[in-house]
């Protein structure tokens, strides 16, 4: 946006800085120059197995990441660029709170960065293994409000690789839903274009069962179902700060449970049930996780009964205090009513 031959372009930078200090929003076209945004190292903070991650200052003093995919092996050099061309498309077009903001695209040679702003609290399990004090039905409950953002977008979006590693906090302890490297909107053309490598792509111990049983490529499609099943896998990660099927270590043995469709057992750990993960939160994880796509609930449903967890706990938590009584009286009510509405 900013170049060389700009007339004062320091002013310009300057101005820009101010703006997106305060709104947040950046023009994601033309791509960002140089003159607005620098590395701070010169290796990354982070490697992937589709790219790597680096520090960098945007606009003077913003702290951003810089994302750079990288083509995978099973893939020719247009498939790569499809890639990332997929994945800035659908990224470019989401706002909301709970989603990662796309800042913009930075070239230099012959990589491409992508931008968004610098999640200083890490991932969600990074963050609540350093902060146990942190209320993990409020954070679910702010990630499945980013997953039915995408699930009523407008073309619907499914996300594709739902699990801990691509769930940031950001420094005021708000979850942001990242990497939409496998993301489609639901609205494109059936999938014609897309590579094998891109139909079997994903995280095994998140997949939903259909997925790794797919005969074909296009029966390998990933969908609102399938996320809602991934969602599923990262509530047990959010509660027991572990990887489904943890001490599952042969690849064989992990396909077949995957494939099965298995839930992993229930934690009862004392510590684990006051994080949250009590009888009724173990009901929404088995509901997301049903073998069958149409028997899962929808991410509105899961909102709803997650909305009704928090309240819940508050309620508890607030004791006999005057009032409450009438609150957890209303929790229990509509509880019953959307129980009834199932």
């Amino acid at each position: 946006m900013v170049s060389r031959d700009s007339p004062r372009h320091d002013d310009r930078i300057a101005v820009l800085s101010k703006l997106y200090g305060r709104y947040s929003i950046y023009p994601s076209e033309p791509p960002i120059t140089q003159l607005e945004v620098q590395k701070n190292h010169s290796k990354p903070t982070g490697t992937g197995g589709f790219g790597d991650c680096w520090e960098g200052t945007f606009l003077g003093e913003h702290l951003v990441a810089m994302k750079a995919p990288r083509g995978d092996v099973r893939e020719d050099q247009a498939a790569h660029v499809q890639r990332v061309n997929r994945e800035v498309l659908v990224w470019k077009s989401l706002r909301h709170r709970n989603i990662l903001q796309f800042i913009g695209l930075y070239y230099t040679g012959n990589t491409v960065y992508m931008l968004s702003p610098w999640m200083e609290h890490g991932n969600a399990i990074e963050y609540l293994q350093k902060n146990p004090q942190v209320d993990c039905v409020k954070l679910a409950l702010q990630i499945a409000e980013g997953v039915e953002y995408l699930h009523t977008f407008v073309p619907v979006v499914v996300h594709g690789d739902l699990k801990g590693a691509n769930i940031f906090i950001s420094s005021s302890g708000e979850a942001k839903i990242a990497d939409f490297g496998l993301s489609e909107m639901i609205a494109e053309d059936g999938g014609k274009n897309y590579s094998t490598s891109w139909f079997a792509a994903g995280t095994r111990r998140w997949q939903a069962p259909e997925l790794v049983n797919a005969n074909i490529p296009e029966e390998a499609r990933r969908t609102t179902a399938s996320d809602i099943f991934a969602f599923g896998r990262l509530l047990i990660e959010v509660f027991t700060l572990r990887a489904p099927f943890p001490d599952t270590t042969n690849e064989v043995e992990l396909a077949q449970r995957v494939a099965a469709g298995e839930l992993p057992k229930r934690p009862k750990d004392h510590d684990i049930v006051a994080r949250g993960l009590d009888r009724s939160m173990w009901e929404l994880i088995t509901d997301c996780c049903r073998f069958q796509p149409v028997q899962r609930p929808s991410a509105s449903d899961v909102v709803h009964r997650l909305q009704l967890l928090v309240m819940a706990r508050e309620s508890s938590a607030d004791g006999d205090r005057p009032g409450r009584s009438s609150i957890r009286a209303s929790v229990k009510s509509l509880g019953q009513a959307l129980l009834c509405h199932d």
